[in-house]
C-alpha cells in the first residue's frame, strides 16, 4: 500500500488554485481568457477524468473536454436557477470541484 499521492495529482491541484487566483485578480484579456478556459473546463475535466480507469489517450482527451464542459454546465445552471450566478463564483466553484476531484484521486492512489 502506497502512502503518497502522485506528482500529477498534486500539480493539478496546485495549478488549479494558482490559475483560479490569477483569473480572479485579472490579467490582460488574452491571458485571462486562456486562464479562464483552463480553470473552467480543462483542469476540472482532467481531474474528473483521472478518477476513471480509462487508458486510451483519445478517449481520455474526449473525456477531459466532455466532463469539464458538463461540470461547468451543471455549476452554471445551478447558480443561474438559484439567482446567484457570477463569473467569480463560477471560477471559485469550479476550482473547488477540481480540488475535490484531486483529493478523491489522492485517496484512490493511497488505497492502492
Amino acid at each position: 500500500m502506497s502512502s503518497g499521492v502522485s506528482g500529477p495529482t498534486v500539480a493539478l491541484g496546485i495549478a488549479d488554485v494558482a490559475l483560479s487566483l490569477v483569473t480572479l485578480v485579472g490579467l490582460q484579456t488574452p491571458l485571462q481568457a486562456a486562464a479562464a478556459v483552463a480553470v473552467l473546463v480543462l483542469l476540472p475535466g482532467q481531474a474528473l477524468t483521472r478518477l476513471t480507469q480509462v487508458d486510451d489517450v483519445a478517449l481520455s482527451a474526449l473525456l477531459v473536454l466532455s466532463l469539464g464542459l458538463a461540470a461547468l454546465t451543471a455549476v452554471s445552471m445551478t447558480m443561474f436557477y438559484l439567482a446567484v450566478w457570477s463569473w467569480q463564483a463560477c471560477v471559485v466553484t469550479m476550482g473547488v470541484v477540481t480540488v475535490l476531484a484531486c483529493i478523491a484521486r489522492g485517496r484512490q492512489e493511497a488505497a492502492r
